[in-house]
């Protein structure tokens, strides 16, 4: 998006001209324009047609976006709001042996940032800690260790799929690295905002074992896509 309010071309044009070490002549002759037309870009007495900023821009070996004032914006993303609408999830996933894990994510927000706790279940002590963005279809959870007396470096992040959820049950993956080797590794995750029960939890199994689809596609590709399009139920 170009931020059209309080845009100074001429002030771009300057900064433009001074870091390339050329002159206001030496600029007027590659784009055949006179010293004076150049010093009214400048001052944006005049404000040069689009076809002029291109040869500027190509005198002076220079992008077209360092001509303009850029303001990325997303207003879709949303930083201060729980996607969740509850303030504690359970978050499930299997390791090597089909062993299901149950993790707990707790919800605040903290100085209008929405923050994440990521803790066992009935255990006094938060493992990682970090922020949500989101928006209607994703939502990331960036993650870090959170006690002090652990100096080992790790960063988590956590993918959630958003747009479907019919039974509930949200899907995505987190990316983080095993204890022992510190080798990295991905996992699907399931997410839900209820406490699952024995027979519920076996059947989340299902949904977070890698499909033989899948791997055939990372065999043939080189590339895993996880399936998280959470569109079944149960």
């Amino acid at each position: 998006m170009y931020n059209l309010e309080f845009y100074n071309f001429g002030e771009f044009l300057r900064k433009a001209i001074k870091s390339k070490k050329m002159s206001i002549e030496e600029l007027s002759k590659k784009i055949n324009k006179t010293p004076s037309t150049i010093y009214k870009y400048e001052s944006n007495t005049i404000i040069p047609d689009f076809d002029v900023i291109l040869s500027i821009c190509n005198a002076l070996e220079i992008d077209l976006n360092d001509l303009a004032n850029r303001k990325e914006v997303d207003t879709d993303i949303q930083t201060s709001n729980n996607p969740f609408s509850v303030n504690e999830l359970y978050m499930y996933y299997i390791d090597s042996t089909n062993k299901l894990y149950e993790m707990l994510l707790t919800i605040k927000s903290e100085n209008g940032i929405m923050k994440a706790y990521f803790s066992v279940p009935k255990l006094d002590k938060i493992f990682l800690v970090g922020s949500i963005e989101s928006n209607s279809e994703v939502a990331f959870i960036l993650m870090k260790n959170y006690n002090i007396e652990n100096d080992h470096f790790e960063k988590v992040m956590i993918y959630i799929n958003m747009k479907y959820a019919s039974d509930d049950i949200k899907m995505g993956i987190i990316c983080g690295e095993k204890d022992d080797s510190f080798d990295p590794v991905v996992k699907k995750i399931c997410i839900s905002k209820q406490k699952l029960n024995a027979k519920e939890k076996e059947k989340m199994k299902e949904r977070l074992i890698i499909s033989d689809k899948e791997i055939k596609q990372i065999k043939e590709d080189g590339v895993w896509y996880p399936d998280i399009s959470n569109k079944k139920s149960y």
